[in-house]
């Protein structure tokens, strides 16, 4: 009987001491202390504050943009202006191209009189249409390309051939026809004889 009572107290002893750890084990912990206070409302003054900085950001944005919209406009308007400035300054360009043929005939036709070793009244009047058509053409821009014994620049001269001659070379020995610019443009180019040189005949013609 002792013993069964002494194996009874012992089980419920053993209960006792699972109850109490298993009381320990759900038992429910202290409430921890907020790590982070709730965040506060903004005041009204900052309020205001942010939605200064906000418009002040916007403004900025709307400001750069009108600059850049007004930069464009300014070119734009500098681009029309220049194509008005270039129609006006050279709007008579063909026109004037196509009078160059004519002066070229009168040049002809003079050289002819001057060949032929007689002087007369039809080549002195001649001379003076072709002087007033000169003085006319220079009035609209027009100017002739001085191209005798330059240094060949393939930007205003047209070679037709080469020949030796006395100038060293790579010089315009004689024009064959005039050529014209037209204020900073190039009307028309000289068409020239270049010189070989006498000691530089095989050399070429830069293009």
């Amino acid at each position: 009987m002792e013993k069964k009572k002494h194996g009874s107290k012992a089980n419920s002893d053993k209960q006792s001491i699972g109850a109490k750890s298993e009381g320990k084990v759900h038992e429910k912990p202290a409430e921890e202390p907020a790590k982070a206070e709730e965040k506060k409302e903004p005041t009204p003054l900052e309020k205001l504050q942010n939605q200064l900085e906000e418009k002040t950001r916007e403004s900025s944005e709307y400001f750069d943009k009108w600059l850049r919209l007004r930069a464009e406009m300014e070119n734009f308007k500098k681009r029309m202006q220049k194509e008005k400035d270039d129609l006006i300054r050279y709007g008579n360009e063909d026109l004037l191209k196509a009078l160059l043929p004519i002066l070229d005939n009168l040049s002809r036709a003079i050289d002819h009189g001057r060949n032929s070793k007689e002087d007369s009244p039809l080549l002195t009047g001649v001379e003076m249409i072709k002087k007033d058509f000169l003085g006319a053409l220079e009035r609209f821009g027009v100017k002739p390309i001085q191209a005798a014994g330059e240094v060949f620049d393939p930007g205003k001269h047209e070679a037709i051939s080469q020949e030796e001659s006395d100038l060293e070379g790579n010089r315009v020995v004689a024009d064959v026809q005039n050529g014209y610019f037209f204020h900073d443009r190039l009307l028309r180019p000289a068409k020239v004889i270049v010189s070989k040189g006498r000691r530089d005949a095989g050399k070429e013609i830069p293009e």
